[in-house]
């Protein structure tokens, strides 16, 4: 069995990606903004796709929420369609994973000017939760 990954600061990237994502005004949203200050993370599949595990200190105040965020994105391909998904999950009112899907070839990181963002359709309150420490 491999040894976890440490904790890394998160990339220019992801951060942007984040903040774009909690950009949206939802329940909870202002807390997990300010919990990206002190955010770090893992890697959150072994595909190589983009997909990471959140750590926040215990300290940092909870959002009270918890399960997929409203709000997910659309990541569209330099022809405009479709080439995967972004959504972000809360556990016990902390951020927990950005998840990374993609339409084909696994997907890194992408720009937030190729997210279009609306609601998370499919996330209803009865909706069963997949854990954050969830491995493909």
């Amino acid at each position: 069995m491999a040894a976890p990954s440490a904790d890394r600061p998160l990339t220019t990237t992801e951060r942007a990606l984040l903040d774009a994502l909690l950009a949206h005004d939802f329940t909870g949203a202002d807390l997990l903004r300010a919990q990206l200050d002190e955010a770090t993370a893992t890697p959150g599949c072994t595909c190589g796709c983009g997909t990471i595990d959140l750590h926040v200190p215990a300290t940092a105040p909870s959002a009270g929420v918890a399960g997929p965020a409203p709000v997910e994105g659309t990541v569209t391909g330099p022809d405009g369609r479709p080439t995967g998904g972004v959504l972000l999950f809360v556990e016990d009112g902390r951020l927990a994973r950005l998840d990374v899907t993609s339409y084909g070839d696994p997907l890194p990181v992408p720009d937030p000017a190729r997210v279009t963002w609306g609601p998370t359709a499919w996330a209803r309150e009865d909706t069963v939760r997949r854990p954050a420490r969830y491995r493909r």
